[in-house]
């Protein structure tokens, strides 16, 4: 078959595959790992507020 006309690649071989993947992988474990690992803020106290007469005036 004409190169043009293929349609699909066949030099991809099974192992460059398999290393991209793994490399996605080990991208996506680490970063996950690091965001773990970062001290995000958090409110102190509870927040308590009426929002029932907000909700009417919206209407």
């Amino acid at each position: 078959m004409q190169p043009r006309l293929q349609r699909t690649k066949n030099n991809v071989s099974f192992s460059k595959i398999v290393v991209k993947m793994i490399l996605v992988l080990l991208f996506l474990f680490f970063s996950f790992f690091f965001i773990e690992k970062i001290n995000f803020p958090s409110p102190k106290n509870e927040i308590n507020e009426d929002v029932t007469d907000k909700i009417i005036k919206l209407r």
